[in-house]
This record gives C-alpha cells, sequence and structure tokens, in this order.
C-alpha cells in the first residue's frame, strides 16, 4: 500500500517548547558575548537555528560564526532545555504512536531547530522515532530544505519511490509557506497563529492533536 506521509514540525506543534526555545536561544547566545539582538525571530530570511543564530552572531560581533562555534552554542541550547520542563501538546504523543502504527501512513520530523535540543523534546513528550526520520537545522538553513531531506530520507527509510500524499503539518506562518512553497497539503496545529495562517490560506487547522485523528487527515 502507498502510504500517505505526515512531516510533523515539534515546537508548538507537538511539544509546547517556542517559548522556551527562545529564551533559551537568547541566554545560549549571550553566553557567547552577544549583548543585544532583533529578537523578531519572524523576520529573519530563514526561521532556522543555524540561520538566525548565524546572522546575529556574526552582525553583532563582527566574527564568523564557524561549525564549532555552532556546535557550542547546540551544547549551551541543549543544557538551557535540560534545565526546562517540556509538555506536549495535547495528545500529540498519542497521535504520533498511533500514525506510525497505521499500515497507511509513513512519519517523519521536520524542524528549525537545532537537532540536540529538537531530539530532547520528543523525548520529553514519550515520542520514540528513528533518528534517520529527524532532519533538524545543524546542516540546513532554509525550512524548504530542511523538508525536503526529511521526505527524501523517509522515501528511502520507507522503501518507497514516492508517497500517495503528502502532508505538513505545523503551528506557524513560516510552515504554511514552507508547505506552499514545495506543493504539499498543510494541517494547522494550535491557538497561537491561527488568525494569522487562516488569513494566509490554511483550510484546515485544529485546536490540538485531541481534536484530530488519523481518518480526518485521510478525507
Amino acid at each position: 500500500m502507498t502510504k500517505t506521509l505526515l512531516v510533523f514540525d515539534i515546537d508548538d506543534t507537538l511539544t509546547q517548547s517556542a517559548a522556551i526555545h527562545i529564551e533559551c536561544f537568547i541566554k545560549s547566545l549571550n553566553e557567547l558575548g552577544v549583548e543585544k539582538m532583533d529578537t523578531n525571530f519572524g523576520g529573519y530570511l530563514h526561521h532556522t537555528d543555524s540561520y538566525v543564530a548565524k546572522t546575529i552572531y556574526e552582525k553583532e560581533l563582527w566574527q564568523t560564526f564557524t561549525e564549532d562555534l555552532k556546535s557550542k552554542f547546540e551544547k549551551l541550547l541543549s543544557d538551557q532545555m535540560a534545565e526546562r520542563e517540556i509538555k506536549e501538546v495535547p495528545g500529540a504523543a498519542l497521535f504520533v504512536k498511533e500514525a506510525m502504527k497505521s499500515k497507511s501512513v509513513a512519519v517523519c520530523f521536520a524542524t528549525g531547530s537545532l537537532r540536540r535540543p529538537a531530539v530532547q523534546k520528543l523525548k520529553a513528550i514519550g515520542v520514540s522515532f528513528k533518528n534517520e526520520l529527524l532532519v533538524a537545522s545543524d546542516q540546513l538553513q532554509k525550512r524548504e530544505s530542511i523538508v525536503k531531506r526529511a521526505i527524501s530520507k523517509a522515501k528511502k527509510h520507507y522503501g518507497v519511490t514516492d508517497f500517495y500524499r503528502i502532508i505538513s503539518i505545523g503551528d506557524g506562518l513560516w510552515d504554511l509557506k514552507t508547505a506552499n512553497n514545495l506543493g504539499l497539503e498543510f494541517v494547522g496545529v494550535g491557538l497561537k497563529n491561527r488568525g494569522l495562517i487562516e488569513e494566509n490560506g490554511c483550510s484546515k487547522w485544529f485546536e490540538n492533536f485531541e481534536e484530530l485523528s488519523i481518518k480526518d487527515l485521510m478525507r
């Protein structure tokens, strides 16, 4: 059976973590010597940790954000996240687990977060996953590139040349725009950005995963 692929964002889609992530992100840059920054993160060209951290660091300190610095920043961010309690978006963990059991559904994760914090978030809500099915922003700065690689890895993992449908599930305008740019279906989750993503063409939206079932997505 040809499967439908679900591509999950993580922050504020599966985990209630966007605000926590931003707080830890800022503190980690502070520890690297960045004293001020533009915290309108939605206004950056690419909404990913790797791009935003590099852009801020190089603008404020006039130094190259090297691979070693990125690794140090990722560890600082991970250590900060480890001190916080991460909760799931209601119903998220059960929904993902049921999707993984379904014979008609494939699952992968694509996030603008760096990898170590992303892994921490999924583990915090009890979601197990194959390493190759999580693509973060460690090596990629564009969200479209992250999602495309996640889809490519999912094809290899599930042994298919294509999927019957590909549905991106996210909470933010950047998730919707990425899906549109790649020609994917999109399902919105969460209250925070509902109005904004609906204004920009999102026609399928749910408050959380307790309102959503696999059958709903197959319609």
